[in-house]
């Protein structure tokens, strides 16, 4: 049964992406709130049977990316929708997550070529997580120097010290951390290429806790499903400072069995999630997850003791909003709330 805030969603305005381009099929909605509104978080979902597909090149999911960074940014070209995120001179790190089921590839690498509309060169991306053996057991090609996008660990940066993590303890809120030299050392901006997937404790992994990648103790922080301790990283300046974008590969997420990669729970959404409030993106994918485990009979993730605990501490941190009447959702091709 449909609950008359999921109906809202539903039958919310039409007019948020009228510039995106017409070849790709789309409705677009967004939340109904009363006037005079709030300023709202905007959320792309563009989705496509293509995305789904086992043999996902990194050339058509480009083809997608491009369209929603136009409609999260309001642009009609993709280098002025990239470049209300990014600039030239950004060193920019892609936070991959390559634990249980990891990012997808192609959408890893998509996300790294369309960053070039902004005239970011190669060699200021870096793709990155915690070790070259789990980039590499995800199906990544490791590349620490030369021409083009890197993509290494925090431990190919061993050598500096801490294994690859600072020096120093990073201090916020309940957390206490050495951030990874990626994140110090050698990046100005962030991105969180994250996948969306079940949590055994968080109940939720996708945008913000993909950060628990970028500290050397993340083991420390999983009691009371893991909050308030992922808003506490994610809300240290080494973090908060950095991160402008959240690209979800939702192609084939996962609904229960998390986070282990659990192919029987796995299912072709074909979607991803754009957005620049994190707090947002998690908060739309967590809906998207709790319909599919209900068309599939399970209990949401509350009622089987998982609340995503963590939304509600971001959003006290001024990391963005999990208020669905202050969230605009904009759905490209099929509906993003048909699972």
């Amino acid at each position: 049964m449909v609950t008359r805030r999921e109906f809202l969603v539903e039958v919310g305005v039409a007019a948020a992406a009228a510039g995106a381009a017409a070849a790709l099929p789309r409705t677009l909605r967004a939340f109904d709130v009363a006037p005079p509104a709030p300023a709202k978080s905007r959320v792309v979902v563009i989705r496509d049977k293509a995305l789904a597909a086992e043999d996902l090149s990194a050339a058509k999911a480009r083809e997608f990316l491009q369209e929603a960074a136009k409609a999260l940014g309001g642009a009609k070209k993709p280098g002025d929708a990239w470049a209300k995120y990014f600039s030239p001179s950004d060193r920019v790190g892609i936070k991959v997550n390559c634990l249980g089921l990891p990012t997808s590839p192609p959408v890893a690498l998509a996300l790294a070529d369309a960053l070039g509309a902004a005239e970011v060169a190669p060699d200021r991306i870096i793709i990155w997580d915690r070790l070259n053996r789990e980039l590499a057991a995800a199906g990544y090609e490791l590349r620490g120097s030369g021409a083009g996008v890197r993509c290494f660990g925090t431990d190919a940066l061993a050598a500096r010290g801490n294994g690859g993590y600072d020096a120093d303890i990073a201090t916020s809120g309940e957390i206490g951390s050495l951030f990874s030299r990626i994140v110090t050392d050698e990046t100005s901006a962030l991105a969180s290429a994250s996948v969306l997937k079940d949590h055994n404790l968080a109940g939720l992994t996708c945008g913000l806790k993909n950060f628990f990648g970028a500290i050397h103790n993340p083991n420390k922080y999983h009691s009371s499903g893991c909050s308030p301790f992922v808003a506490d990283v994610c809300a240290h300046a080494n973090i908060r400072g950095r991160l402008r974008l959240v690209v979800c590969d939702a192609t084939r997420p996962q609904y229960h069995g998390g986070p282990p990669s659990r192919p029987r729970w796995q299912w072709p959404y074909g979607g991803i999630l754009v957005g620049a409030d994190p707090v947002a993106v998690d908060r739309i994918a967590a809906m998207v997850l709790d319909r599919k485990r209900k068309a599939e009979g399970l209990k949401s993730l509350e009622e089987d003791g998982r609340p995503i605990r963590y939304l509600a501490a971001a959003e006290e941190r001024g990391l963005g909003t999990a208020d669905l009447t202050r969230i605009e959702v904009v759905s490209i091709g099929q509906p993003w709330m048909d699972v």
